[in-house]
């Protein structure tokens, strides 16, 4: 398993400041305002197709990313605001000093903390907001959360099972192949699906129902001026090579909305080992959603992904690249919603069996306006050369990690949302 994916055991979910609801002000012109998300769920999963001793199924009460916000702004003109955000995570269900990666000594404390979810700070102006800090972008953009104002194309519960959250299985993943067996060596990651270190980001005001963020990092994972290659994996490239560049741009109108996303990450480098890969694992991915919720609360989305890893083809100077779509249906009444999405991701640059597909059938129902409780079930199904594992595999999930091509998965959880 990827060890900067291990380490988001908290990972993001929302990039945008969300409503809260205590706020209060500090001197005349500052305002703070303190919120967060509660959220955790009785679980049963089960890994089958697997040969694997001691890979069955397995209960659990499992945190399903909760956080704490702190935000503030300081008026500075009218129309401006000095603004920050402290977004710090916190894991319900087990002690800091729990081991958060099983057979490590890696604790739950090390993966989760102050500061550890999106923190930023910058200013905010008329035409929009100029923030630097860690963020997230790219893998979160098309998770929906209407019921808050922040609408996207794809998955929309009001509760959700980090595990099984089809954006993070399927649309950030991508299965790589080692070309002398023929066989599926592990999944890639869109940004590790985590925060990004170092970024520079621009997020503009609403313009005739238009709106664009920018964002460009130097290096995303943080290790500023200096990069050591993982393991025996080095790349022939300097530091100063390298950097991660991302755009959207969304339309949002009454209940349509439709958005475009693309990434381009060139990786910084050492010393190049040619018996690992061909090359640097850069990355070149775009995304294309659309939404629709009908006067009589049907909700239709549709996404697509499209992402290519340099050189991941191992040993060869072949792209590993794959498409993904993602067909998200759910319809409210009252205050319960049903919801089913289909995702499915095709094979690794034509190479069989490498393709993946999920089922996720929610229901919930609204105890208040920003408490939600519902059953949330979730199916992967990997062809005989895939591996696509659910989201924080092997970290929240213990033993019941997809580890082999060609395992399957599925989870069903009793999940709560406390947006407070």
């Amino acid at each position: 398993m990827n060890i900067k994916f291990i380490l988001v055991a908290a990972a993001s979910v929302a990039a945008t400041a969300l409503p809260a609801q205590t706020s209060f002000t500090v001197g005349a012109a500052t305002n703070v305002t303190i919120g967060g998300l509660f959220t955790a769920g009785i679980k049963n999963s089960e890994v089958t197709n697997t040969s694997r001793p001691g890979v069955k199924s397995e209960w659990r009460i499992d945190d399903n990313t909760s956080r704490l916000i702190i935000s503030s702004n300081s008026k500075i003109a009218e129309g401006w605001s000095v603004i920050f955000r402290i977004e710090s995570r916190f894991l319900v269900d087990v002690r800091p000093t729990t081991a958060g990666v099983p057979g490590t000594t890696i604790t739950s404390g090390q993966i989760t903390g102050w500061a550890d979810g999106d923190t930023w700070g910058g200013v905010a102006t008329p035409i929009g907001s100029i923030v630097y800090g860690k963020s997230s972008f790219y893998w979160t953009d098309t998770i929906s959360f209407d019921y808050l104002g922040i609408p996207a194309a794809g998955e929309a519960y009001r509760i959700w099972d980090a595990n099984g959250l089809a954006t993070f299985n399927m649309l950030d993943q991508a299965t790589l192949v080692n070309p002398a067996t023929g066989k599926a060596t592990t999944s890639a990651y869109t940004l590790g699906n985590t925060r990004e270190q170092n970024v520079l980001r621009f997020d503009s005001a609403k313009f005739y129902n238009f709106d664009v963020s920018l964002a460009y990092t130097k290096n995303d994972g943080g290790d500023e001026n200096h990069y050591v290659a993982p393991g025996t994996v080095g790349y022939a490239r300097a530091y100063e090579d390298g950097g991660t560049f991302y755009a959207r741009a969304r339309y949002t109108d009454g209940g349509f909305n439709a958005s475009f996303n693309v990434l381009n990450k060139v990786t910084q480098g050492g010393v190049y080992t040619p018996a690992a890969t061909a090359g640097p694992l850069d990355y070149h991915a775009y995304r294309l959603g659309a939404a629709y919720i009908f006067p009589f609360k049907l909700r239709v989305g549709v996404v697509y992904d499209k992402t290519s890893y340099d050189n991941g083809i191992l040993g060869r100077t072949q792209d590993a690249k794959r498409n993904v779509y993602e067909v998200p249906v759910s319809y409210s009444f009252g205050d319960h919603a049903v919801y089913a999405t289909y995702t499915k991701a095709g094979d690794t640059s034509g190479w069989a069996n490498t393709g993946a597909s999920q089922l996720n059938l929610v229901y919930d129902y609204a105890m208040t306006k920003r408490a939600f409780i519902g059953i949330f079930y979730s199916a992967i199904s990997n062809q005989s050369n895939a591996h696509y594992a659910p989201f924080l595999a092997g970290t929240s999930l213990g033993p019941s990690n997809i580890a082999a091509p060609g395992e399957n998965f599925h989870q069903v959880g009793l999940n709560m949302n406390y947006w407070f």
